[in-house]
């Protein structure tokens, strides 16, 4: 059974009369529910967590009033509850929170008027099972020099509660939990028991700083659906560590809801399409990608990209022909980053390493005349070729033996770079139907020859 959170509030008030020079204490149900000013909710993607505030005007009477808030069959954290009233100048004060032994989904806070007022109050917590996944599209142009990107996200709410005129915020970024609040909701009581509560408790001052930093990250406004005109303009900041996106409007995030919403839109992406082959990653294929860089002069704006699985077409003219060109999964991409999609192995392009000559030279010998060190020689050759229809830029990924090399005697190449102690690569462009030789020699120090050789720079 769902729940809504217009039903899941209730004011009790007491106060204090004298009878008899006694301290006699009556009760009175007002039943003081106020419509909610405003929800948001604020929904994690890189865990199962889900930051709900509830704004409401509460009218406490003089005296200890008591705000009593009960939830059944939801995925609700109650150790995250907390009641936070707006205005600190307001002669109230929560005095103490408790969760009564008879009830496992209820939680009342004791709050304390010195004189009857009006209070804006937010009641916050952590919620599971509200979900949202993004996902992308891209149209390469028919030279793959630019593509439009289409960034979509999908929300869904599984987490038996409805709330109704609700913001959304979609948050990038990772979050560090002390426990599962899917495992934290199932518990038989709070904290394992029933339990009066001050409102002094460490971890309701960590999930406070853990609130405070989610609502302070900067928002960018999101287009209401697909079917929408073009995104509106919008500014966008940066963030540190977490970033949100703010869903244009509000919404009816019912239980069992779910809506597409589109959160980039990117008509002209500077694309760059190269090979790569890389034996120690994909074996003897040679992978296509697509690179692209997130920042503004692509149209995406300095912001961070959530992570998604992405789907890519080619055009294949100017009338709009279109074909499959691959699928490929990206993590969080930082603003600012170049990031590359892999499309699959082409075999249209090809890259066919081969040793030409080997030989041992420079050898060293210790004292009881035992080979102690040598120098081995590969004399290489890499045959490319690219049988495709149009120019391909290919990147040769190589990895030595070992740390102790030096590559000498190149030829055939555009440019050679040394990555690290045991990887190099060279970067060649061949014209379509085109092929090319690259020559080169790797000299490999084994045992004393290690530190005997002199340095030889690559070349």
């Amino acid at each position: 059974m769902q729940s809504s959170v217009k039903s899941m509030l209730s004011l009790v008030l007491f106060f204090f009369m004298p009878v008899f020079c006694l301290p006699v204490q009556a009760q009175i149900d007002l039943a003081v529910l106020t419509e909610n000013a405003q929800i948001q909710a604020f929904i994690y993607n890189s865990a199962d967590l889900t930051l709900i505030k509830d704004t409401r005007t509460l009218y406490f009477d003089k005296g200890t009033n008591q705000v009593r808030f009960s939830w059944t069959d939801t995925r609700i954290d109650p150790t995250s509850l907390s009641l936070d009233i707006k205005d600190g100048a307001l002669p109230v004060k929560i005095a103490l929170t408790q969760f009564p032994p008879e009830a496992k989904n209820q939680v009342i806070w004791h709050v304390r008027a010195d004189q009857a007022c009006r209070a804006q109050v937010d009641i916050s917590y952590f919620t599971s099972g509200i979900f949202w996944q993004s996902y992308y599209t891209a149209f390469l142009s028919q030279d793959r020099s630019t593509m439009h990107l289409t960034g979509q996200v999908r929300v869904e709410n599984r987490s038996g509660i409805d709330y109704l005129d609700a913001q959304i915020f979609l948050v990038v970024g990772k979050i560090h939990l002390l426990d599962r609040i899917a495992d934290l909701a199932d518990q038989p009581f709070p904290y394992g028991k029933p339990q009066i509560r001050a409102v002094d408790n460490r971890y309701q001052e960590m999930t406070a700083k853990g609130k405070a930093l989610l609502e302070s990250a900067p928002a960018m406004k999101m287009q209401q659906s697909m079917d929408m005109a073009a995104p509106e303009k919008i500014e966008k900041t940066r963030a540190s560590e977490y970033f949100v996106y703010a869903v244009e409007g509000k919404k009816n995030l019912t239980h069992g809801w779910a809506r597409q919403l589109v959160f980039a839109d990117a008509p002209a992406v500077r694309a760059d399409t190269i090979h790569v082959s890389d034996f120690a990653r994909f074996g003897d294929r040679v992978i296509q990608m697509v690179s692209f860089t997130n920042d503004s002069a692509s149209g995406l704006g300095p912001v961070p990209l959530p992570g998604g699985a992405f789907k890519m077409f080619q055009k294949t003219d100017p009338a709009g022909g279109l074909i499959f060109a691959g699928t490929d999964t990206a993590g969080y991409i930082p603003a600012g980053q170049k990031h590359l999609l892999n499309l699959g192995a082409d075999p249209r392009v090809t890259v066919v390493p081969r040793v030409m000559k080997y030989a041992k030279a420079n050898l060293t010998f210790d004292k009881q005349n035992n080979l102690s060190g040598f120098d081995e020689v590969r004399t290489m050759a890499i045959d490319l070729a690219n049988f495709s229809d149009r120019p391909a830029r290919i990147e040769i990924f190589r990895t030595a033996q070992d740390s102790d090399f030096t590559i000498t005697r190149i030829s055939g190449h555009d440019k050679f770079e040394k990555i690290d102690q045991t990887r190099f690569k060279f970067f060649v462009t061949l014209s379509q139907g085109s092929q090319k030789t690259i020559h080169y020699t790797i000299t490999t120090y084994k045992g004393d020859r290690k530190w005997q050789h002199a340095p030889v720079p690559s070349s």
